[in-house]
């Protein structure tokens, strides 16, 4: 009993460590972000002119938007869901 657990511990220790955190940590599936860009403009309007941002960096969709920043800090941002 004691060596199975002692394998079973190791081969959940080697595939911890094959993979590195950032991408265990990263969110799957339906309920995470789509990736967004900053408009060469530093700034967007609507979704047909984030269009081809996505384009520009490898993203194909036509369901682009554009996220207006709530505070003057923040940045414009297009984001580019598939």
């Amino acid at each position: 009993m004691v060596h199975y657990l002692k394998a079973t511990s190791f081969v959940v220790l080697v595939i911890c460590c094959m993979f590195p955190w950032s991408m265990q940590l990263q969110p799957q599936g339906k309920w995470s972000k789509p990736p967004c860009f900053e408009p060469p403009t530093h700034r967007c309007v609507d979704g047909r002119s984030c269009v081809f941002v996505c384009q520009y960096n490898g993203i194909r969709t036509y369901r682009a938007y554009c996220v207006i920043p709530a505070n003057a800090q923040d940045k414009y941002m297009c984001c580019c869901p598939p």
